[in-house]
């Protein structure tokens, strides 16, 4: 910064502190200086120069660093990988951090809080031991979002040793863990003996990045505290408690129903709020300061500076001469002296309810005659009778400053809990099913190159590469293929309502009104919302429900299933899917939660229930009719536009769901609404009664015989055949279809299989009403091209 005394100066040589070389392009110099604290635990704070926190600066400088840090933190996350998840650590990088989050269009912000707020759910709390105020908490209103592929990125000011970090993301990783966290801060410090970070991701098997702005270690001698200890003994401290000065103007800001930061954090849209509400917040300040507020301070007070910040910027815009700073609980030594960073100070007696309580606050760089205008801004919850006290802020300020304006802002409360934590993607931003209908368990890959072309992709398959490696080619129906999918879905609606209702009512029965729905994604996604939506319109009951990924060969996404468990009750769990093949899954499901119950102890119910079981395989079902079930005949355009799962352990770190890609660019054909919609307007007004429940038989398997039979003596992999409409029509749309066999009865809500063998040249021959004494259970049945 061109100074010619480094405000850091007087206390590097009081302390004998020493400095290593500058490890970055920026120097350390320029960053930060050093403060001597008036606390037992930690001699010194290193106070940044580009925070407008303790050293007001023009908002363009916060800007600036912010914008700085949030580069070097893109450059070490993946390409295409998702969106981030930023903390921000109170108090001093609450603005920083949302700042941060900006710039990378995270998915959510949140800072930690030393606040008491009623009614605000904890999802962690942490201990800076060397702090003065040590114990601040996580009140997010909705982590479900930070699915484990989103990379963590903790944002602090500084960085001294690492051990309040790695005890954080130590604390979080048991809640919420994930394969990837990123360290962002203005200076890093570290000496080279501390390991806390290094030690951290050894531990936890995750990847830990640290970047900075600056770098340079900092060591000090074993006896720190002493020495600073006598400095502070032997210096008077300049911190000024002026009696009150003339009274201040108060004006309120409008902010649209925005929440006023990200205490309880804030998604894109939350985001989004707050920006949009900006300008028209910042009118109104300018309007209440006038055409000549001469040299303006922006105060923002503790851990609500991100909006003073943005007020700042916007009056700088007008022409002010402005810079930003923000109250303190850090009980610093004022010395005015040349090379020291806090020159003055004022005391004023706290006006908020905080954890660790502290009876005084501070004002730094707040010299009588600085500043010709001072904007407090504070939000509604914090504007107390102590406020205007004697000996609160507002007096104290006014007996320095020539005026002083009150600028209230409305304070949200937090949002009821909805439940507990599981991390899961959900609507508008994945997916097109309503965000309270299902959350995905699964990773965003989209940007990743994973459709592979019908032939190679067969190719590889028939090599042993799993079918969940690559994704095929998702194309828009044809014209004429649509209008006859829209014919069977008016055919169908009925049949499939009903059946809904009986698979609802069986869960019910089985589970109670605790059950957690787990769709097997994709294709009993569907299923799962109608089943929840029968649920909460038939019998008045509201179900939480999820999607997961199952692979052949490879069992359940086990990330999925663990974030369940620890959720929920293992035996509240109800896994649903689509339809019955030849039962595979369920076979596939059955042996993997063995192994599950042996490796950790914990029971979940194998029995998969399923909307349509032609193969009389499933314990729970709603018909054993061979049924057209919608979904089926469309790919991603009827299921929410997500694609199939996919499972890649290039693409996916150790701990991250199983992925998949929200097919945006679809969304002119989405029929997920039309067909969601259709199906649950034939739900019945009032409750019906659950005959159909006694009608239940115990599963025989017939399907898997049928199919095994009608193979015979062929040669080649029986796997080739794959049994009913549902499947038949996952050959004709995904895969390398020869023939397909039909039902001489088969009738004209199979429309669409005929029109698909139609479109794809796929010969279609009868499909025999008997194969080795067992009566099909089919009406048609896919053949797959041997290879």
């Amino acid at each position: 910064m061109g100074d010619a005394i480094w405000p850091g100066e007087v206390v590097r040589d009081a302390l004998g502190l020493v400095l290593g070389p500058d490890e970055e392009a920026v120097p350390v110099r320029d960053v930060v200086g050093l403060a001597l604290r008036r606390n037992p635990r930690r001699a010194h704070l290193p106070v940044a120069r580009l925070l407008g926190k303790h050293v007001p600066v023009a908002p363009a400088d916060v800007r600036a660093a912010a914008d700085a840090l949030a580069d070097r933190v893109r450059r070490v996350l993946p390409v295409h990988g998702a969106a981030p998840v930023v903390v921000g650590f109170a108090e001093n990088a609450t603005a920083l951090a949302h700042l941060v989050a900006d710039a990378l269009d995270a998915e959510h912000v949140v800072h930690t809080t030393r606040r008491v707020v009623a009614g605000a759910a904890v999802l962690a709390a942490f201990d800076e031991a060397h702090s003065h105020a040590p114990r601040h908490v996580l009140v997010p209103d909705d982590p479900g979002g930070w699915t484990p592929d989103r990379p963590l990125v903790l944002v602090d000011d500084e960085l001294s040793t690492g051990r309040t970090v790695a005890a954080t993301v130590r604390r979080l990783h048991r809640r919420l863990p994930r394969c990837r966290y990123v360290v962002a801060t203005l200076a890093d410090l570290r000496g080279p003996d501390d390991d806390a970070i290094p030690r951290l991701a050894r531990e936890l098997g995750a990847r830990v990045d640290v970047v900075a702005v600056a770098r340079a270690g900092v060591s000090a001698p074993a006896d720190v505290l002493d020495r600073a200890a006598r400095v502070l003994g032997a210096e008077p401290d300049a911190t000024a408690r002026p009696a009150g000065g003339p009274s201040t103007t108060a004006v309120s800001l409008p902010l649209d129903g925005a929440a006023e930061g990200a205490r309880h954090g804030l998604d894109r849209a939350g985001r989004a709020a707050l920006d949009g509400a900006v300008p028209a917040a910042a009118d109104v300040l300018a309007r209440a300061l006038g055409p000549r507020p001469g040299r303006v301070l922006v105060l923002g007070c503790e851990e609500l500076h991100y909006l003073p910040v943005r007020l700042a910027e916007a009056l700088a815009g007008l022409g002010h001469d402005v810079e930003i700073g923000a109250t303190s609980r850090s009980p610093l030594l004022a010395w005015d002296v040349p090379g020291y960073p806090v020159r003055s100070a004022l005391a004023y007696a706290a006006h908020d309810h905080a954890l660790g309580h502290a009876s005084e606050r501070y004002v730094y760089g707040v010299g009588a005659g600085r500043y010709d205008t001072v904007v407090v801004v504070v939000d509604a919850a914090a504007r107390t009778p102590a406020l205007r006290g004697a000996d609160g802020l507002l007096p104290r300020l006014a007996a320095v400053a020539g005026r002083v304006v009150e600028a209230v802002v409305p304070c949200r409360p937090p949002r009821p809990a909805a439940g507990p934590v599981v991390a899961t993607r959900r609507g508008p931003g994945f997916g097109t099913f309503a965000r309270d209908e299902v959350g995905w368990l699964l990773s965003d890959l989209a940007g990743h190159a994973l459709e592979t072309p019908l032939a190679a992709r067969e190719d590889a398959i028939a090599a042993g590469t799993s079918y969940a490696a690559t994704l095929p080619v998702e194309r828009e129906p044809s014209a004429g293929y649509a209008r006859v999918v829209t014919r069977a879905l008016d055919r169908s609606a009925g049949p499939v309502a009903a059946a809904v209702g009986v698979l609802a009512d069986r869960v019910l029965a089985r589970r109670g009104p605790g059950a957690v729905l787990v769709s097997l994604a994709r294709a009993g996604t569907p299923v799962g919302v109608l089943v929840r939506r029968w649920a909460a319109r038939v019998r008045g009951v509201a179900l939480p429900h999820y999607a997961m990924s199952v692979v052949r060969g490879r069992g359940l996404d086990r990330a999925a299933l663990d974030a369940l468990v620890a959720a929920h009750d293992p035996a509240a769990l109800v896994l649903l899917d689509g339809w019955t093949g030849a039962g595979g899954i369920v076979d596939e499901v059955h042996a993997d939660l063995a192994r599950y119950a042996g490796e950790t102890g914990t029971v979940v119910d194998p029995t998969v229930a399923v909307l349509a079981d032609p193969a009389h395989r499933a314990e729970i079902y709603g018909t054993r009719d061979d049924l057209l079930v919608p979904q089926a005949c469309l790919n991603a355009t009827v299921s929410g536009l997500v694609s199939r799962t996919v499972a890649r352990a290039d693409l996916l770190g150790p701990g991250a769901y199983d992925g998949a890609a929200f097919y945006a660019g679809l969304a002119a054909g989405d029929r997920t609404a039309a067909f969601l919609d259709a199906v649950s307007a034939c739900f019945p007004v009032s409750a019906p009664t659950a005959g159909a429940l006694l009608a239940a038989t115990p599963p025989d398997h017939r399907g898997a015989r049928f199919l095994a039979a009608l193979q015979g003596d062929r040669a080649g992999d029986p796997r080739r055949l794959r049994g009913g409409v549902g499947e038949t029509l996952r050959v004709l749309l995904r895969r390398d279809p020869a023939a397909v066999l039909l039902a001489p009865d088969a009738g004209p809500d199979l429309d669409p299989v005929r029109r698909l063998c139609a479109e794809r040249g796929v010969p279609t021959r009868p499909l025999p009403g008997h194969a080795g004494g067992i009566a099909s259970p089919y009406r048609c049945v896919g053949v797959l091209r041997a290879r």
